[in-house]
């Protein structure tokens, strides 16, 4: 985060830091201990809205145990001191305010919507250690998801993370009746992690919902902060390697007369297994290159009337470019039109999807690595999403354009029947240089092409 007077900072102040708001639900907590709710699952979720309509105030409590070998009679021994934070984000993924980011030193939301109960450093507490309290009739209409998520502080320099932790939980209850309403109890076996985004409250179609995620990160606090606030400037962060000029990429002109043009002048990746590699730093610069990636798709006019409409599948193709990433440092994630998962320009991992293309019959789908000095390795895959059952009904394509001129492309030539999946390309980052391999691999969906690769996701179902 910037520093600058009024700013919450990642440094605790070790004082005593209990939110202004909702006093009298804080003796409430330990009443409803016993009172269980909806049991959830990871991934499953939760309509709020519907089952309790009338809700207003709701308390989202997370509890954890540290593990018995932690001696903490030892002087020698450093405490595990876990704090529970939440990102309130608005629909582009981003909070919309800083000070919408509640945590250990900035107790309330600007709206005065969201609370939290003070930091527990110890995580002795029986029953909640850390407790977030949401008024759902004070939220801003600027924010439509609310992300909770646990970090150890200073995991690194304690040797600390998560295997160490136990009988951890987020659970939700009606701060007004001391009811509990859900419940998802942390059930996976963590080892290096050192952080977890446990659930997410979000709106969808005017009611609120919450969803179990149970995602562990070897990130800290400041990995958070970094993906969710979008006004970080590049010279505020510590950064591994030199800052760099921002780059602008002009979008790739997509009409067929274009193309042909684009073929003519770009390295054409013939098969399965074919690369271009390209040198990192520009020539005779010291400025780091970006790479714009695109996919373009056109239906194919074979397919029957009849044909489609008897399978349910009569519809115009909506292909989506996404990407599972894995940073040098360690991070990984997805980007990808379902979920919003757009990325981001100006913080980690500086990859960036520009939108949502459901036709194909403009530019595509683009997206931009704007500091490929930091990745490990990026996989782009294009995924149907609906109107076509595989990619034998399209003709999909995908172009690279390097900020230093050069041009790459491909094509998916080699569809496979009833598969929806295709891992196009991978970029993979060796040290001086980036090489751009085209794979061409087809998969049932995204959770068999992440163990084909080896990203090791945990994968649930959502929609559009």
């Amino acid at each position: 985060m910037p520093d600058r007077p009024g700013d919450p900072q990642l440094n605790k102040s070790r004082g005593n830091s209990e939110a202004g708001m909702f006093p009298s639900i804080l003796s409430q907590t330990h009443e409803v201990i016993n009172q269980m709710g909806i049991q959830l699952k990871k991934g499953e979720r939760f309509n709020l809205s519907k089952t309790s309509p009338n809700l207003t105030k709701v308390a989202i409590a997370l509890g954890w145990e540290v593990e018995n070998k932690l001696n903490f009679s030892d002087s020698n021994q450093q405490s595990c001191d876990i704090d529970a934070s939440v990102f309130a984000l608005g629909s582009d993924g981003k909070i919309p305010d800083e000070k919408y980011f509640v945590f250990y030193n900035n107790s309330q939301s600007p709206d005065g919507a969201i609370a939290h109960s003070g930091d527990n450093q110890t995580g002795q507490t029986q029953g909640d250690d850390e407790t977030i309290y949401v008024d759902l009739e004070k939220v801003t209409a600027a924010v439509e998801e609310m992300v909770f998520v646990v970090t150890i502080h200073d995991a690194h320099a304690k040797n600390q993370n998560f295997s160490q932790i136990r009988n951890a939980f987020i659970r939700l209850y009606d701060r007004q009746t001391g009811s509990e309403l859900a419940r998802y109890d942390l059930t996976e076996a963590f080892s290096e992690e050192t952080a977890v985004e446990f659930g997410r409250l979000y709106k969808k179609d005017a009611a609120w919902r919450f969803q179990a995620v149970g995602q562990g990160y070897k990130a800290g606090l400041q990995s958070f902060v970094d993906k969710y606030h979008s006004e970080i400037k590049q010279e505020e962060k510590t950064l591994e390697a030199p800052k760099v000029k921002k780059v602008e990429l002009p979008k790739l002109e997509m009409p067929e007369a274009s193309r042909k043009i684009q073929k003519a002048m770009a390295i054409k990746l013939e098969k399965t297994g074919d690369s271009h590699k390209i040198n990192l730093s520009k020539s005779g610069s010291s400025e780091l290159l970006a790479v714009h990636a695109n996919l373009d798709w056109e239906e194919r006019q074979n397919r029957g009337r009849f044909s489609g409409k008897f399978l349910g599948i009569n519809g115009t193709p909506d292909l989506d470019l996404g990407c599972m990433y894995e940073m040098a440092n360690g991070e990984k994630g997805v980007i990808q039109p379902l979920g919003k998962c757009f990325g981001s320009k100006t913080s980690s991992p500086y990859i960036f999807l520009d939108k949502d293309d459901r036709s194909g019959a403009t530019e595509g789908e683009n997206m931009y690595i704007f500091r490929p000095d930091l990745i490990k390795r990026v996989m782009f895959f294009g995924f149907i999403y609906a109107g076509v059952r595989d990619f034998k009904t399209v003709r999909g394509r995908m172009f690279f354009k390097i900020s230093n001129g050069e041009e790459v492309y491909l094509e998916l030539d080699n569809p496979d029947s009833n598969r929806n999946f295709c891992a196009a390309a991978m970029i993979q980052n060796t040290g001086s240089q980036i090489v751009i391999l085209k794979e061409e691999r087809y998969f049932g969906g995204h959770e068999e092409a992440d163990r084909y690769y080896g990203f090791g996701f945990d994968w649930y179902s959502d929609t559009k």
